[in-house]
């Protein structure tokens, strides 16, 4: 399928998002009304911030919906996959600038970057944040955005590439004060992967197979409350919450790359009960199997 082009079969984007061999890109998107598909479900190892400069969309990342207006913004930080639906049937136009981590860390110590940043890495989704003008910070932050897309597609970037870092600077520095301090930081984030590390990778290696709370700490030499409380810590969810998305997200891949029945995709993944798996689809699609299936293979094909 076309779908494929854009992503590989884990639905990492295979866009590479580099100006110039800068670690950052800028891009604008035009939507037609008629189009229920703005931006196709994917991953990538940038922080992107979307910004929606006209119509209305729904905005879906791993299983929580943000409903995005005109003139707002959404953040997106690293591994976590998303798509955008046009639920509302109007015309859009989105910009997205996607940024390597890598941009603050050579600026800063190591210390820092892992202050200011490292965080988004281990458990994005307490990170995600939408930017809605109804804060005063909010639309400080958006002004520097829309100063930021000012360069889209300029071609001089000699001339304005401080000006772009010191804007983009300046717009972290606002989401971090307001929003990432309120989040209690952990200097132990990287001792706590390196730790869950084989029970994660257990996970996605046998996410099929009947997993106890025992068997995963046993890969980590974790006892069974230990290991819970630590991988809440990091991944922002249980054990159990995690297993049932890593199903689901490689049934999605099913459901594109292969002509199964739906009863043979959700046993390919672990659901053995149907009703329960088109239940939980829904909980983190927002749509059944099949109307996935249907419309995200109709809207590759009509718009790429």
């Amino acid at each position: 399928m076309m779908h494929t082009i854009f992503t590989n079969s884990e639905f990492k984007e295979n866009v590479t998002h580099v100006i110039g061999n800068r670690p950052y890109s800028l891009h604008r998107t035009d939507v037609s009304a008629d189009r229920e598909l703005v931006l196709y479900q994917h991953w990538h190892d940038e922080i992107e911030i979307f910004y929606l400069e006209k119509g209305e969309v729904e905005f879906y990342i791993e299983e929580r919906s943000f409903h995005i207006r005109e003139g707002e913004a959404i953040l997106i930080p690293p591994n976590l996959l998303h798509m955008v639906w046009n639920t509302y049937h109007k015309d859009c136009c989105f910009y997205a600038i996607l940024f390597s981590p890598v941009l603050f860390s050579e600026a800063y110590t190591n210390s820092y970057y892992n202050r200011f940043v490292q965080p988004l890495k281990h458990n994005g989704r307490l990170y995600i944040y939408h930017f809605s003008r109804d804060l005063s910070w909010h639309n400080e932050l958006l002004h520097l955005l829309k100063q930021i897309l000012c360069y889209y597609n300029r071609e001089d970037i000699a001339t304005w590439e401080l000006d772009l870092h010191g804007l983009l600077y300046q717009l972290w520095n606002l989401y971090y004060i307001n929003y990432m301090v309120s989040i209690e930081l952990s200097t132990t984030y990287q001792r706590i992967y390196h730790k869950l590390k084989l029970s994660i990778d257990y996970i996605h290696e046998h996410y099929v197979n009947d997993l106890t709370l025992e068997l995963l700490a046993k890969q980590s030499g974790l006892c069974k409350e230990t290991f819970c409380r630590y991988f809440k810590k990091l991944t922002g969810e249980s054990p159990f919450t995690y297993i049932i998305r890593c199903r689901i997200r490689k049934s999605c891949e099913l459901l594109l790359s292969s002509e199964m029945k739906i009863t043979q995709v959700a046993s390919q993944c672990g659901f053995d009960n149907i009703s329960y798996y088109n239940r939980t689809f829904m909980q983190y699609v927002k749509c059944k199997p099949s109307q996935y299936r249907k419309q995200l293979y109709k809207n590759t094909f009509d718009s790429f």
